[in-house]
């Protein structure tokens, strides 16, 4: 058996040279990398050729994902970037984001939206076009929307493509303050293998302004028939009701005389002798009312002591219509004094005070309804 093994050696250097020679050495990463760029850019070259635009952008975009990731790139890489970014740079200049027309008035112009939120509220919405020049536009679709807050915050879907029209519309759940302004912006952007590309300057922004808060106030301070020529509970309303920041404006109450109650009471043809519709949205009624005045008297002695009870009621009222959207009342309000002018003026005090107390336990509920939650 030993003799024979020599005579196998020629057989076994045949098998090794041949094995060499057909298994080909493995390619550099940086090659593989440099092929990945190609197939990429032929691809998105022919898809766009085809028609299908953000198909087209995604393979180019292909191309710098591929690309960003070299510490030292070569020649051949970054000659296939250049030719992306520039693809990319073509396509830019004839890409249009316009507004939803649910935005645009008659003239064209977009509109602000409430921030008030509500059935009616706008959401934010763009349309997508590539003008070709002399052949027109064409709608992109399937492209992917950013919508993001650049001011202001809240819920809202961040990401949507667009549809068979061209369009991407935003879903928004709720701002966090309906009392400041908010912004979205949409814009278009890329994301590839870790890799996001902005089309630079592609945006649409929807602003949210909050709701207008012009309102009147109206005060009506009596004690029987008698109307007090500079109710004390004036301030007490007022400088309450501005953490829901109305911008008021003030209205003598005693002008109104026995219409002051039917506003009160919220009827429409009463608001609307006022004539305020185009100032003001809102009427503030305040009503202090002292409804009972009598001195102290002790088994048959009357001493020197007036009592007096008040009852206060605050109304924030719709002028549209005459809606009552809060109501809130403190009732008995204890006063006292030496006469009865005294305990009056001290029934208005201590009703002022109660009345401010209440409004501001009260201020989350005016400001819901007044965003119409």
């Amino acid at each position: 058996m030993e003799r024979g093994l020599p005579a196998l050696w020629p057989f076994l250097l045949t098998l090794a040279l041949t094995s060499c020679a057909t298994t080909p050495a493995p390619e550099s990463p940086r090659k593989q990398v440099v092929q990945r760029m190609q197939e990429y850019l032929d691809n998105g070259l022919e898809k766009l050729d085809q028609g299908a635009i953000s198909e087209g952008i995604t393979q180019l975009v292909a191309v710098l994902a591929e690309q960003a990731g070299a510490v030292v790139p070569d020649a051949a890489e970054e000659e296939l970037k250049r030719r992306a970014e520039t693809q990319l740079a073509k396509i830019r200049a004839g890409l249009s984001m316009d507004a939803g027309t649910e935005w645009l008035d008659a003239n064209k112009n977009q509109l602000t939206a409430s921030a008030a939120g509500g059935e009616k509220t706008l959401m934010p919405s763009v349309i997508l076009t590539l003008n070709y020049g002399g052949a027109g536009k064409a709608l992109v679709t399937g492209a992917p929307v950013q919508f993001e807050f650049i001011r202001g915050g809240g819920v809202l879907t961040a990401f949507v493509n667009t549809n068979d029209y061209g369009q991407a519309s935003c879903g928004l759940a709720g701002l966090d303050n309906p009392n400041t302004e908010h912004i979205i912006r949409a814009s278009l952007v890329y994301r590839t293998k870790g890799f996001a590309y902005a089309f630079e300057g592609l945006t649409k922004d929807f602003v949210y302004a909050p709701p207008a808060r012009r309102a009147t106030i109206l005060v009506m301070e009596r004690a029987g028939a008698k109307a007090a020529e500079d109710p004390v509970i004036l301030d007490a309303v007022f400088n309450t009701l501005k953490a829901v920041t109305f911008d008021f404006s003030q209205y003598n109450g005693q002008l109104l005389g026995g219409e002051f109650m039917a506003v009160f009471g919220g009827e429409p043809q009463a608001i609307r002798k006022l004539g305020l519709e185009k100032e003001v949205s809102y009427l503030v009624m305040v009503l202090n009312d002292v409804y009972d005045v009598s001195q102290v008297e002790l088994a048959g002695k009357k001493y020197n002591i007036w009592k007096s009870q008040t009852t206060a009621t605050t109304r924030v009222i719709r002028v549209a219509d005459g809606k009552i959207l809060y109501s809130g009342t403190v009732q008995a309000v204890p006063g006292q004094g030496g006469s009865a002018e005294k305990a009056v003026l001290d029934g208005f005090r201590s009703a002022a005070a109660a009345m401010g107390d209440r409004i501001a336990e009260d201020l989350s509920e005016i400001e819901r309804v007044l965003v119409g939650k």
